[in-house]
């Protein structure tokens, strides 16, 4: 059984903007756009929202993951999204799959 991406209340994930400082150097982030995606839990039962960052970011900018979990991205939409690796959640319902052309398939 597959799921669509876009039943699952799909967000794009931004970063930075007004008001937001680097903890390190107290200078300001510039505000990135589409730097990964937010949705509701494929499982169906969790009631989590998962958030995956990308890589490779809508934005054209550098991975925004500061050396933290990111996947790949093939596609522009919610419709056509592809990610890899596999998205295996590490806590609550473990839910564990593929996205694929904007589907996800339960491994």
């Amino acid at each position: 059984m597959t799921i669509k991406l876009t039943d699952l209340s799909p967000h794009f994930v931004g970063a930075g903007g007004d008001g937001v400082t680097n903890s390190k150097t107290g200078k300001p982030v510039p505000e990135r756009h589409g730097v990964g995606i937010s949705f509701d839990c494929p499982c169906g039962k969790c009631g989590e929202r998962p958030c995956i960052i990308f890589s490779n970011p809508l934005d054209g900018g550098e991975d925004y993951g500061a050396g933290n979990a990111t996947w790949e991205r093939w596609g522009e939409t919610f419709e056509n999204f592809t990610l890899m690796p596999s998205l295996q959640r590490s806590g609550g319902c473990r839910w564990h799959g593929h996205l694929t052309d904007g589907h996800f398939k339960e491994c």
